[in-house]
């Protein structure tokens, strides 16, 4: 099996930063990390920023700001400082774009005497260009850690009217995820129809989309909505029952390795091996680091309650 990054990622929200009262609430929906979109005037962009990115913190979610490549220098001038996560670059199509960036947030880091490479790259890929050169694009820098596809700009830029009849991106999201997943990094998607349709939707059908995501081999989603986190968080965490049957399996397979057998008989006419062992031991690892994961979030929005009460 490949080896796994050991982030989690499962929602990731996108909330406009100018706006202090959707920052608000999205602290307190319980993503996993918040992209902030800022104003595109640089003066408000320095205003609000600062506010918003201390807001955004308090549920504790990572922190993102979302840049225009075109204007990269000027914004991560405002963007970078103590508390930031990272920098999400839209539309990149080479590692040129990446390492033009990287340049630059390191020059921050500096300025800002934050720790070196401490500021992670985000590449959110909608372009045809990008798709298809994601392998260099994931590896063009350690900073990257995962990467995410906007199907609604590979849509705009594909000419593509999309349909909730037919997935027309299903290339593109396989590329996406076999590249990133190989690059030990971590996919982010939902896909059909909610990608390049976005829209309000209840818990049951978001939940749906993000189940078949996550069998496609998505770590986590790009969430547009506060509605939609609920049932990412849900749907990228394996089940208390996944866990209690992946013990099973493991505990069985220690017990027929220590009887000197590789291959061990399950209750349902299964036989258990070395590849379904590590299956497991997969599994419960990423639903491990979810608790730890939910356990920080929670620390934190209480902690903030501390301080507010």
């Amino acid at each position: 099996m490949l080896p796994t990054s050991r982030l989690v990622r499962r929602s990731v929200l996108t909330v406009d930063g100018a706006n202090q009262a959707a920052v608000a609430s999205a602290s307190r929906a319980d993503p996993d990390a918040i992209v902030l979109d800022p104003p595109e005037d640089l003066a408000a962009m320095r205003v609000a920023l600062p506010e918003a990115l201390t807001a955004a913190k308090r549920g504790g979610a990572e922190v993102f700001v979302r840049i225009d490549k075109r204007r990269a220098h000027a914004q991560l001038k405002a963007a970078v400082r103590p508390g930031l996560d990272g920098i999400v670059l839209p539309d990149p199509e080479s590692a040129a774009d990446v390492a033009r960036l990287e340049r630059i947030v390191a020059d921050r880091e500096r300025e800002e005497g934050l720790l070196e490479d401490s500021i992670e790259i985000l590449p959110l890929l909608g372009t045809p260009r990008g798709i298809w050169n994601v392998r260099e694009i994931v590896n063009a820098t350690a900073r990257i850690r995962c990467a995410a596809i906007d199907e609604v700009q590979l849509c705009r830029s594909l000419a593509i009217v999309p349909t909730g009849e037919f997935d027309v991106l299903s290339f593109s999201r396989g590329r996406v995820i076999v590249e990133t997943l190989a690059a030990v990094k971590l996919p982010l998607g939902i896909g059909h129809p909610l990608a390049a349709l976005p829209r309000e939707a209840d818990h049951d059908e978001v939940l749906g989309v993000a189940d078949r995501a996550r069998n496609s081999g998505f770590k986590g989603a790009l969430c547009p909505f506060p509605g939609w986190i609920a049932a990412c968080n849900q749907a990228f965490t394996p089940s208390d029952e996944q866990v209690e049957y992946y013990r099973a399996i493991r505990k069985a397979f220690a017990e027929g390795i220590a009887r000197g057998t590789a291959a061990v008989p399950f209750p349902g006419g299964r036989m258990i091996d070395v590849p379904v062992d590590e299956r497991a031991r997969l599994v419960i690892d990423w639903w491990e680091r979810c608790q730890r994961r939910d356990a920080e979030k929670a620390a934190a929005r209480s902690t903030q309650g501390e301080r507010t009460a």
